[in-house]
């Protein structure tokens, strides 16, 4: 089977520590080239990963003949790189969240699928070992009657409290509706900022279903620790799980039972990178197979929406 031709636009952070290094060393695909407005770091990590081509100009690789692209750039830059990317009849997978404009979400979402192309939002913690079995787990038995998912931060973000619930909280907002599956209603929501509009914290409630399962999220970006937690509770089981890395499964009458990783497992499988990028890699030329892609992710953006009005 031919490998499938990658590009990757946008050679920040979460490029560099994630992507490049799980794509250039994936065997079903090959990074044909890299483009970004910063022309140094398109030569340097052009060298580092020995890839053939890079640019700091959009058509020049859309002109490789790609397959899909991974688009990393700043979320303003989001709806012209991936509308121009599908045009092109280019598969995009695109950092979350897909806009700050709910408007242009939509207009994406609606595009690929008018164009019958894969449009998919990284959202790599459904990929998470730990939260895919602790799901599964209470699921098994009945599903979660109360379900928390916290993430605090000790540093805030210098921009509006909206874009920060837009590119972090929306990670503990779309678990929810994962974990929830069924309809949902906000039954509580808070939000606090600073003089400056940036947010402080912020915390609320869903309900799931006619079964009246609760879900509740909170962010402080004051904290004294970063620290990402997700508990389960109900049908007679509880999972407790902490930064991805660790878990303890609960069952009433038996001992719990802790859940790590070992010495081999890496952060990106952790954290759920690898599997996400696996399972978009595996969907192109299939969009209905993809669980990310773009119009089903259009909830969890809805749900900021409707948390800012």
């Amino acid at each position: 089977m031919a490998k499938k031709r990658i590009g990757i636009i946008g050679l920040g952070d979460i490029a560099q520590k994630v992507y490049l290094p799980l794509l250039t060393v994936d065997e079903s695909v090959e990074v044909a080239g890299l483009m970004s407005y910063t022309p140094a770091t398109v030569e340097r990590l052009k060298a580092k990963y020995r890839i053939p081509f890079g640019t700091t100009s959009l058509d020049e690789l859309l002109a490789l003949g790609l397959d899909a692209v991974f688009v990393h750039s700043p979320t303003p830059t989001h709806y012209e790189i991936a509308m121009r990317c599908m045009a092109r009849g280019v598969a995009v997978y695109i950092d979350k969240p897909l806009s700050y404009d709910w408007k242009e979400s939509v207009e994406m979402a609606s595009y690929a699928e008018q164009k019958g192309i894969l449009l998919a939002a990284g959202f790599n913690r459904r990929f998470a070992p730990l939260y895919q079995e602790a799901k599964a787990w209470v699921a098994q038995a009945g599903g979660f009657d109360w379900c928390s998912a916290v993430k605090h931060r000790v540093r805030q973000q210098g921009h509006s409290a909206k874009e920060t619930v837009y590119d972090d909280l929306i990670h503990m907002l779309d678990l929810l509706l994962w974990l929830g599956e069924e309809p949902y209603e906000i039954k509580t929501s808070h939000e606090h900022v600073d003089g400056e509009g940036r947010l402080l914290h912020a915390s609320g409630t869903l309900g799931f279903g006619a079964g009246g399962a609760i879900g509740t999220y909170s962010m402080v970006r004051l904290a004294g620790v970063d620290l990402e937690k997700v508990e389960l509770h109900g049908s007679g089981r509880s999972v407790d799980v902490t930064n991805l890395e660790s878990a303890v499964f609960y069952e009433r009458g038996s001992e719990p039972r802790l859940r790590g990783f070992g010495s081999w497992s890496t952060v990106l499988e952790r954290r759920g990178f690898a599997g996400v990028v696996q399972h978009f890699i595996d969907s192109l030329g299939r969009p209905e197979a993809c669980t990310i892609r773009a119009d089903l992710v259009l909830s969890s953006h809805q749900l900021v929406e409707r948390l800012a009005e």
